[in-house]
């Protein structure tokens, strides 16, 4: 028997203390790679962003860095576990130019214009990834900026996730990717980025696609993975999906050795920005 089909998305990761840490660790996985599209993109100082699905609000602190004190950011997210633990981050630093709201975006948004949306992780999860980023580029104002990141799980197959082959990081892809899809998750919603801008009545955007590639006994994908799999293992009986013999502390030794021993590199899933100006 397959994964059993589901009518809406789930969101597999949860909002657990353990999973927001998770994502901590996310945020700063991918922070290079996503601090260098939102400057391609043209984020400038003293723009008004809105960030949909906030979560914990790594991704609303990156930007407020490149905002500037004459900047602002609204994060919005409808768990309430995430919101908690973003403002009681605000609450020990120091962005002041930064607010979370709980809520969807047609609920906080309060009517205002935006300089730039922002989102990453986001539309995958949706079960019209469009017709959200339709609903939160009205927020933004004619001439403002779209940027969106995505994984494209899909991509991160054998034959180029890793070299020399580690079948131990081909295991963990795999069911990683089988239990975000058979979650209803887009395990390629990277890929149809341009697609899913123009069904949304936004101008073609700009694509890269971008990966970390690293190696050794301290590669940092060797947590990066394995507490993705952590993370989501989790729901993969409910789901349908065969993991529950899986060790997940094993795997990650198992991968290390593995690495170690064949002087491979790993490539991480990948992960698409797509980012356009609205027509003024």
């Amino acid at each position: 028997m397959g994964p059993r089909a589901v009518s809406e998305p789930i969101y597999v990761c949860g909002h657990t203390a353990d999973e927001l840490d998770r994502l901590r660790t996310q945020s700063a996985f991918f922070e290079d790679i996503t601090r260098r599209v939102l400057e391609a993109a043209g984020l400038r100082r003293g723009s008004r962003v809105l960030d949909i699905g906030c979560g914990a609000g790594d991704l609303s602190r990156l930007a407020a860095e490149l905002v500037g004190a004459d900047g602002s950011i609204v994060g919005v997210d409808r768990a309430t576990e995430a919101i908690a633990a973003a403002k009681a981050r605000r609450a020990r630093g120091r962005a002041a130019s930064v607010e979370f709201r709980l809520g969807s975006i047609d609920d906080v948004a309060d009517g205002r214009q935006f300089d730039a949306l922002i989102g990453r992780f986001v539309l995958m999860h949706q079960a019209d990834p469009a017709g959200t980023l339709r609903r939160a580029a009205r927020h933004v104002r004619p001439g403002g900026l779209v940027v969106m990141l995505e994984s494209a799980m899909s991509a991160c197959m054998a034959g180029l996730h890793s070299f020399p082959h580690s079948p131990t990081y081909d295991r963990i892809t795999r069911l990683i990717t089988d239990i975000i899809r058979a979650a209803g998750a887009d395990v390629s919603m990277g890929l149809r980025l341009g697609e899913v801008f123009e069904r949304a009545g936004l101008p073609r955007p700009t694509m890269w696609l971008q990966a970390r590639v690293d190696g050794g006994p301290d590669a940092a994908t060797h947590r990066y993975i394995t507490d993705s799999l952590r993370s989501v293992l989790p729901l993969a009986a409910s789901l349908g999906v065969d993991g529950a013999r899986v060790n997940v502390e094993k795997l990650e030794e198992d991968l290390r050795a593995e690495v170690v021993a064949s002087r491979s590199v790993l490539v991480s899933p990948p992960v698409v920005a797509a980012w356009t100006s609205l027509i003024e």
